[in-house]
C-alpha cells in the first residue's frame, strides 16, 4: 500500500504546526515547574541535565551522557544544597539518569 503524500501535504503541515506548538507548550510548563533548577545550578549544567520528575521529594534528572552524570554525581551534595535554597519544596535526594 502506498500513500500519496501530495494529497495530504496541507494536512501534514497543519499537523506539524500543531505538534510543534504542543511541544513548545510542554517545554514552557516544564520550565515553570522546575524553574528553580536553572537558578540553582546555572545555565551550563541546566543545558545538559534536565529535571523531569519530582517523586516523594526525590528529583529525577535526565543527563545527556555518562560523563556529565559522573561529574554531577560527584557534586550531588552541593547541587542539593543549592536547589533547597531556592526551591519551595524540600528535596531529599537527586538521582541522575
Amino acid at each position: 500500500m502506498t500513500i500519496d503524500f501530495a494529497k495530504h501535504s496541507r494536512k501534514q503541515k497543519d499537523l506539524g504546526k500543531e505538534i510543534s506548538n504542543l511541544i513548545k507548550t510542554l517545554k514552557k510548563e516544564k520550565k515553570k515547574r522546575f524553574g528553580f533548577w536553572v537558578q540553582a545550578v546555572g545555565e551550563k549544567i541546566s543545558d545538559v541535565a534536565v529535571p523531569y520528575r519530582l517523586k516523594n521529594d526525590v528529583l529525577l534528572i535526565k543527563v545527556t551522557d555518562a560523563v556529565w552524570r559522573f561529574e554531577l554525581t560527584k557534586k550531588k551534595i552541593e547541587l542539593l544544597e543549592s536547589v533547597n535554597k531556592i526551591s519551595e519544596k524540600k528535596i531529599k535526594d537527586i538521582i541522575f539518569k
